[in-house]
């Protein structure tokens, strides 16, 4: 008889970081895909526009991981059109025959949802203590958080981080003047 696979649940944490050095652009064009034959499609939009922000900060807290550096770089628009317009229903998952799914619980139908699991990733650098990641957020944040960087000092990152299996991803990015440490 087969053994059953134990589920493996996520594990949450915090990290507080101090935000190091910074650089940022802005950028306005059209679009590739438009002008690519490879790549056409009658629903892309015509013009690109995007920011992004490349922070080096290092982990305050927790302890065992402090003076950890990380290198992030935040996104400032959708990786796929769409994207930050999606609501829980449009996470319903559909079976085969393009049914919504459902599962029992407790003698009710519950929806199953596929939400994802983060705005971003982080991983370990191989061979060195440090990590790298990104995070995908919308333009008026990117745009806020553009505004912060230069007139602020100290500044820090507040990551709220889910491990699953290897992988990790960001749940939340705020990034603050008060260090979340302390909070």
């Amino acid at each position: 008889m087969a053994r059953k696979k134990k589920s493996k649940r996520a594990e949450y944490e915090f990290l507080s970081l101090r935000v190091e050095d910074y650089s940022a652009s802005v950028e306005a064009s059209i679009n590739y895909q438009v002008r690519d034959s490879r790549h056409r499609r009658p629903e892309a939009l015509v013009y690109g526009f995007g920011s992004h922000i490349e922070i080096e900060a290092s982990v305050v807290w927790p302890e065992e991981r402090a003076d950890q550096p990380l290198h992030l770089t935040v996104y400032g628009h959708e990786p796929h059109q769409g994207t930050f317009d999606m609501t829980l229903d449009d996470c319903h998952v559909i079976d085969e025959s393009g049914s919504r799914k459902y599962q029992k619980k407790r003698g009710e139908a519950v929806p199953v949802y596929n939400v994802p699991k983060g705005i971003g990733n982080i991983e370990k650098v191989r061979g060195v203590n440090a990590w790298s990641g990104y995070a995908w957020v919308t333009a008026a944040c990117a745009s806020d958080m553009m505004a912060l960087l230069p007139n602020v000092d100290p500044l820090y990152l507040s990551i709220h981080e889910m491990k699953e299996g290897r992988s990790r991803f960001i749940v939340g990015l705020t990034l603050q003047t008060v260090d979340p440490s302390t909070e």
